[in-house]
């Protein structure tokens, strides 16, 4: 399904397995919080916790549309190798009163009937969030967001049973939830359930998706676990007011045409979003987007559809998930303006940027109706 998952697109190195994310140390003033009933000090680390592991995972493909139903059955199997740091920080306790875990994976997947979806290798950022501090027993949400390249494309010529990807490239993206259970301080387990999809994300057509909930068990082994502390310093959520934005959005991407046209087209547009924080890590959103139609467009000056204006216009709303200085967000739009009728009349849109300067963020937004995606596209934001 091309619509259910948040981004967390993360790019780590991993210098040692003793000498992770140096992190600078504060200063005496800032670098430790007094527990309040027990008058310990909790300081910053000079490396994160470091924790590595491997995964088993175990799926069941399900075809969303009827030209991938010959993967109803299948049974993709994963193999994963895990590298996460624990973000013991005042920052990241300040955004969250939690300490995830951030880090990647690298991963070997078996799609089942090879002789048609191939094998997949991936390379995927991980994010895992926990109920509560780290303790014997933990509930946990995680996301994955990643590159796959799968072996066998689907081909007019030579390969065109595989309707479901037509690249070698994909994305590879997952929402799961599950259980920690800690055996010491140093080895814990992980089951998770989850839900899993590999595509192009509309950049060429087919592109019906792998789509398939799973099963995974983990074990994990941290090699420089620490004491985890809440923090009682002064609370910047409780001490400031809620945050107000406005964002100023430009945006492009390329589609592809729909099955069996092979042409593609760029997507490209603005958009205007005010925000408004209501919680610690959310707030609501409401804004306006106007956007170039590549497809009506290329359709227009082929002379297949008459000649009508390739923009389209939409009003949106939605939820953020604010995160420091990335956000996510999930939204719904409605077409005001579509000279060109194209799939619904409702879509989602799914974007993830990151701020690079004290104003400026960077990212990615994904488009779709329903289970079909519309495009892809980079964006540049301006916020005050």
């Amino acid at each position: 399904m091309h619509k259910i998952f948040y981004i967390f697109i993360c790019i780590i190195t991993l210098n040692s397995v003793s000498n992770s994310f140096t992190i600078d140390t504060l200063s005496s003033g800032e670098n430790s919080d007094t527990d309040s009933t027990s008058n310990e000090i909790v300081t910053e680390q000079d490396t994160l916790p470091f924790t590595i592991g491997f995964t088993y995972l175990y799926g069941y493909a399900v075809p969303h549309a009827k030209e991938v139903v010959n993967i109803r059955g299948t049974h993709p199997i994963g193999y994963e190798v895990n590298f996460n740091w624990l973000l013991y920080t005042n920052e990241v306790w300040d955004d969250c009163h939690c300490y995830p875990r951030l880090g990647f994976l690298v991963a070997f997947y078996d799609y089942d009937i090879n002789e048609i979806f191939g094998y997949g290798l991936n390379a995927s950022g991980q994010f895992t969030y926990f109920f509560g501090l780290l303790s014997t027993f933990n509930f946990l949400l995680m996301g994955k967001a990643g590159i796959s390249y799968l072996t066998k494309p689907y081909d007019r010529n030579t390969h065109p049973e595989n309707m479901s990807y037509s690249t070698y490239f994909n994305y590879l993206l997952s929402i799961g939830a599950g259980t920690r259970l800690a055996f010491n301080e140093n080895l814990e387990t992980q089951f998770i359930v989850s839900m899993n999809h590999n595509s192009n994300a509309a950049f060429l057509e087919p592109n019906g998706g792998i789509n398939y909930p799973a099963l995974s068990l983990n074990m994990s082994y941290t090699f420089n676990p620490v004491d985890i502390k809440p923090r009682y310093h002064n609370d910047p959520y409780l001490n400031s007011d809620k945050k107000k934005r406005w964002d100023f959005s430009v945006f492009w991407g390329i589609s592809g045409m729909p099955y069996p046209d092979e042409a593609q087209v760029p997507m490209f547009g603005i958009n205007i979003l005010r925000s408004w924080q209501v919680t610690r890590i959310g707030a609501i959103n409401a804004g306006v987007e106007v956007e170039m139609n590549g497809r009506s467009r290329l359709r227009v000056q082929r002379g297949t559809i008459a000649d009508i204006s390739p923009w389209r216009a939409s009003v949106q709303t939605g939820w953020e998930f604010l995160m420091g200085r990335t956000i996510f967000s999930i939204q719904l739009g409605f077409y005001l303006y579509r000279p060109y009728q194209y799939k619904d009349d409702v879509y989602q849109r799914y974007t993830l940027v990151h701020r690079i300067l004290y104003h400026l963020y960077a990212g990615i937004s994904f488009k779709s109706y329903r289970h079909y995606a519309d495009h892809l596209d980079l964006r540049l934001t301006y916020s005050f």
